[in-house]
This record gives C-alpha cells, structure tokens and sequence, in this order.
C-alpha cells in the first residue's frame, strides 16, 4: 500500500499530495479536484525523493526535509537552489534538541504548514512548534502538545498538514484526513484519504503573494473575506450572484467601513474620527487583510494599526497612494500581559539615534517595537513590492537598514525618502507613479 508522506499547497494555485513510492498527486485548490496522479518525484529537480516535510516559506521559496537534512526549493527556476542538502540543526534556531528528554526535532520532522500569518507549524510526535518567519527561529515557549491546542485534530504522528489559504486547512494521518476550520478554530470534517477525497473550493489566489494578484483574483478573496464575515463594504454595495459576485467589479475602488479588518481597526491618525478606508484598490485591500493576520498572530494583542493615509497622499492623482495602492503604518496599539501599549513609528523608532545603515530599535531595551516593526518590515517585503515591481521580486528580499520599495526610518536610499518617512513605514502594491 503506497502511503502519504508530506503535502503543500503553492503559490500556483495547487496543492501537491506526495506518497512514499516518490510520486505525487496534483490537485487544483481552486475546484478542490485532483487534477492528475502518478506522477514521478523527478519533476522536481534536485529531490532525491518524496521529503518526509514540505513547506511553503513565501518569496518565491519552499523547503523540504528528508531525515536530517533540508533543501530550499526554488519556484521561479523550479528547481533545489544549489549548495543543498543541509543539515537542519544549525539553521533552524530553537528546534528541539531532546536535552529535556524529548525528541530530538533536528534529525526530521513528521509535517510543516505554512499558517499564512508569518507562522510555520512543524510537528513531530505528539508535539509541534511555531516557527516565526521575521525572527527566522522557533517562538518562545514551544514545543506544546498538539493535542493541547488543535481541536479534534489527530493528536501526534502526522503524516502531513496543508493549507490551501482561505478557511480551511487539512490534515493526514494513516490513510485518513481532517479539515479544520481556521474561523471555528477546530476539525469540522474528517474520512478516508482515497479516490473521492477532495479539497474546498479555495479562492484564486490565496497563497500568492498581494503584489502579484490579478484585479480578479483580488475580487474573489475578498468576496470570501466578506462571506465569513472579515470586513464590510459601504460602497460599492456588495451582491453575490449565483455564479460568484456581481458588485463591486474587480476594477472599483470600494469602502471598507467600519475600518477594520478580522476586528483589528486602521485609525486615520489625520482623521481619527473617520469611519471608512475609501479608494481603495481590491489589491491594496488583501494586503491590510493580510498584514492583520501576521501583525496579531502571536503575542502580544493587536487591536488597532495607525497609518497616515490609505487611498489618498499628494497631488499627484497618478500615485499609489491616490491610487488607492499604498499604506503608511505608523503604529500599533495593543496588549501585553494585561498592559495596554501604543508604539509609534516616529516615537519609538524614528526619533532613536541613528546608525546608518542598522536597526536602530534596540531588541534588548524595547522588544515589543522591535518585534511589532520588524515583522510589519517583513511582511511588507513579502506581500507588497520589495526588490522591485511585481513578478521581478527576486529573493533575497531585503533586510532592515536597506532600500526597496518599503521605506521606512532606517531606509537608506535618497535622503528625500529618508527624511520623509521617519514617521512611517511605507508599502505599496504595484508601481509608484502610473505613466
């Protein structure tokens, strides 16, 4: 009997099932059809075989593991990167190491998921931890019991977890899955993993990063978003049909109101009292979705992200700001330990001394600015334009003390920018000026 051994959903819209004999199956998570079965491992260039983990990292890579060892798989060349394998210890800070008695996580893993927050889940055993993408190292306080956290979901020795993007996400053990609802936090459908197994209809797009989705494709996600209840429109009215949504066009620039997305609000910190997020590209608007997610998905709360202009910014009626494009996040509100807190991008970074070309935010004296601005920095790079416009986004993406298209206090590109974004960090979707 040919037996699952890992699983990962891609940017492309598909979602790869791969069994032991080192072949796999291709399902579209679009329909939640599987498109073809069968398949040999060497259309993957550079992998010995079907890894025991597979998992989505963003920024065009992905990264497999086999026992011990690891390899970084390319999406645009579609192949290993060179100079792989390697081992998984040394460059997987804070796995386990099974000095407390438990496994040792660096001679492999069961499964990995990329949670589409900026989180992976790697499992192994009846134990998973929570890998952190900005800090590039596992989070404080884990392994945790599965058990004690995944409702209803099998309680150790998986075989693989994927997740498609949208609502739900799924997991195998033993010939047998599990869907889990993201928005109920538990496992709402389970049976045999077999000819008549298929995934939910997930929208196009929902693992791409938000620079590179079509008008359409942003008009889809966010009708999803609005049927499960993560954001409302003011304008244009929203109707569903019975094919899919008729209003508002992928080309309108809607309203969002109240100005919150999944309860975290965007205050206008020029307009305060304001109620909306108008002119806004549909884009633009998975993005801030998105940025709620990774901003709230650890420690501390996050309940309010303040930013100086979503939709409009400067006479220029061309620029992505105007264009409905671009935000610029100046702080964020919160809880910690029962605390609330409010840090803000010129306060509590751009007016620290500076040291070109560094962080000035120090770690060791404020950890929470540090952690909040980083991951915002990080996920900008990720989603929004970082090296360049669109597809031509290359990794490496860039680093805080940089240039790009996400500027912020330590930007080091014209001094113009610089001066002007020692209040905020900038980040854009698509070309700054329209021609």
């Amino acid at each position: 009997m040919t037996n699952l051994r890992t699983a990962i959903s891609w940017s492309n819209d598909k979602t790869y099932l791969f069994y032991d004999d080192d072949t796999y199956d291709r399902y579209d998570s679009v329909t939640g059809l599987r498109e073809d079965s069968g398949l040999g491992i060497d259309r993957w260039e550079g992998l010995p075989g079907s890894p025991d983990a597979f998992v989505w990292w963003g920024a065009g890579k992905a990264f497999a593991f086999t026992g011990g060892d690891y390899r970084r798989y390319d999406d645009p060349s579609d192949r290993v990167d060179p100079g792989y394998p390697l081992a998984i210890g040394p460059r997987w800070p804070g796995l386990p190491t099974g000095a407390d008695g438990g496994p040792d996580w660096r001679t492999g893993l069961d499964a990995a998921v990329n949670w589409g927050n900026g989180k992976l889940y790697l499992f192994k055993g009846s134990s998973y931890v929570r890998y952190d993408i900005t800090a590039d190292r596992v989070d404080p306080g884990y392994p945790v019991k599965i058990a004690d956290r995944w409702t209803g979901v099998f309680p150790a020795n998986l075989d693989a977890v994927a997740y498609p993007g949208g609502r739900y996400a799924y997991f195998f053990r033993g010939g047998q899955y599990q869907r889990f609802d993201l928005d109920a936090d538990q496992v709402d459908a389970s049976g045999p993993l077999d000819a008549a197994f298929r995934f939910a209809p997930t929208p196009s797009g929902a693992v791409a990063p938000a620079r590179l989705l079509t008008l359409t494709q942003a008009n889809r996600l966010m009708a999803d978003l609005i049927r499960r209840g993560k954001l409302t429109l003011k304008s244009p009215v929203f109707v569903d049909g019975p094919t899919g949504i008729v209003s508002p066009t992928p080309t309108q620039r809607v309203v969002v109101s109240p100005p919150s997305f999944d309860g975290i609000r965007y205050t206008n910190q020029i307009a305060p009292a304001s109620t909306i997020i108008d002119n806004l590209d549909q884009c633009m608007l998975i993005a801030l979705y998105r940025l709620t997610r990774w901003i709230n998905s650890s420690s501390p709360d996050v309940g309010e992200l303040f930013h100086l202009g979503i939709g409009h910014g400067g006479p220029n009626l061309k620029d992505c700001h105007n264009q409905g494009r671009a935000l610029d996040l100046s702080g964020i509100v919160g809880e910690l330990d029962g605390v609330t807190f409010t840090r803000l991008v010129q306060r509590d970074w751009g007016d620290l001394p500076r040291t070109p070309g560094k962080f000035r935010i120090n770690p060791a004296t404020d950890p929470l600015a540090y952690g909040l601005f980083s991951t915002a920095f990080r996920f900008a790079t990720f989603e929004c334009e970082a090296t360049a416009i669109g597809a031509a986004n290359k990794w490496p993406m860039p680093e805080i003390g940089g240039s790009g298209f996400v500027i912020y206090p330590d930007y080091t590109g014209p001094a113009a920018l610089v001066n002007a974004h020692q209040n905020h960090v900038h980040m854009q979707i698509g070309v700054t000026v329209l021609p």
